[in-house]
């Protein structure tokens, strides 16, 4: 298991490898022990708000505990700069980094927004590779190099003529995340070619070697070491081809299978040198429907331009552009569906008097969301006078309320908490 020392909470670790809890990578934490593990996606009756967002607190198991050896990361990351810094170091970057030609098809084609919005939302290409001649270009523009410090996604890498600033993560399309002030204040990368991992179940273990071509129907394959039974053999896996394994009286032995990982990533780079990470607080993302953004000046809050009595709020800033343009709505994009903590501040500085919670067609029917909804309804029950209301509608209109609006839809508002 990789962790990560958190500098702020003595005797916990961000845990930089699967999470025991949720499965995922980064954002959960387990402290020394390793009897409790912070999860950032999985909900539970024990919880507390932090300026990661809200985290619940998961008692593991003394059998069922991390058995893996534990690999403590070192690094010389440093703290996030305010909203007003990342905003200037982050407009310049949009003047250096263009929109690729992939992307912008996958935003009309795909997305079914128009060019002059896309270009209004100002989405960006992170690139594969000579990210050091971006980062250059930007510094010559800030004129001070020191200005790229504390700032999510700028390090400095050690190269052979000495150390330089370049820039972090995936290759893709990047979504920038803004206040509701109109500062971009931290962007996720919708990631091109997501990682590739095993998910393993049972009496076995195993590792990914190398990615190889995709087989005739498209899907991804990896040239993988695995161990059963203290035999080691290579195999060839195959994307969303589960193997399970079973005795001969029937009883389940093993399983595996081939899984892409997340597809949204945080463009961070708090486990680099010099690299800041995007928590303290995560941004949220607040956005106006297109035709709202050329008078939105920045530093100011948007109660000129659109009623904001009444707030619309789902998960995902890409979704939340969408979605604002369909219901000529304010909405908040969360970076998560138990994240909603984050925007209760902003909520009361817009003067807002009724949320509605647009998540995802099935979110009424996944134990965890349902959960998470509860715990949201209860939280502004406690902390607001605020109406709360939640958007349905059916599965087969639409996944998410985008995809429901691009087919013509609209969805039934119904009261939670008045």
């Amino acid at each position: 298991m990789k962790l990560r020392r958190l500098r702020n909470q003595p005797g916990w670790y961000e845990i930089m490898s699967r999470c025991p809890i949720c499965g995922h990578k980064g954002w959960c934490a387990i402290d020394s022990d390793q009897s409790v593990v912070n999860c950032m996606r999985i909900a539970s009756d024990d919880y507390f708000d932090s300026t990661m967002g809200r985290q619940y607190k998961h008692y593991l198991d003394p059998d069922k505990r991390p058995t893996t050896k534990v690999e403590i990361m070192q690094v010389d990351s440093v703290d996030k700069k305010s909203n007003r810094h990342l905003n200037r170091v982050y407009r310049v970057m949009t003047q250096e980094l263009p929109l690729s030609v992939f992307h912008e098809n996958h935003l009309c084609d795909v997305r079914k927004m128009e060019e002059s919005v896309i270009r209004t939302r100002e989405y960006r290409t992170m690139p594969v590779g000579d990210r050091y001649k971006v980062a250059k270009k930007i510094i010559h523009r800030l004129s001070d190099e020191s200005d790229l410090l504390g700032v999510p996604g700028f390090f400095v890498n050690e190269g052979q003529y000495g150390p330089y600033w370049t820039m972090a993560g995936y290759s893709g399309l990047m979504v920038p995340f803004r206040s509701i002030y109109n500062e971009i204040t931290g962007w996720q990368i919708r990631v091109d070619n997501p990682p590739l991992e095993i998910d393993m179940k049972g009496a076995i273990k195993g590792v990914i070697k190398k990615e190889i071509e995709k087989n005739e129907l498209g899907k991804r394959r990896a040239q993988c070491e695995i161990e059963v039974q203290g035999k080691t053999m290579i195999v060839q896996l195959t994307e969303k081809e589960k193997k399970v394994c079973t005795s001969k009286s029937g009883q389940f032995v093993f399983s595996i299978e081939l899984k892409q990982t997340q597809r949204y990533w945080w463009w961070s780079s708090g486990s680099k040198t010099n690299g800041s990470s995007i928590g303290g607080p995560i941004p949220y993302h607040f956005a106006l429907p297109a035709p709202c953004m050329p008078y939105w000046q920045l530093g100011e809050s948007p109660e000129g331009l659109i009623d904001c009595s009444e707030v619309w709020v789902t998960e995902g800033a890409l979704k939340a552009d969408k979605a604002a343009d369909g219901l000529l709505k304010p909405f908040f994009g969360l970076p998560g569906v138990g994240s909603y903590p984050l925007i209760l501040e902003p909520l009361k500085q817009l003067g807002c008097k009724h949320v509605v919670l647009a998540f995802d067609a099935d979110a009424v029917s996944t134990p965890e969301v349902q959960q998470a909804l509860e715990l949201c309804a209860a939280f502004f029950a406690e902390n607001t006078d605020m109406k709360l209301s939640l958007a349905l509608w059916d599965m087969s209109q639409g996944k998410g309320i985008d995809d429901l609006l691009d087919l013509g839809f609209t969805p039934q508002v119904s009261l939670m908490v008045e």
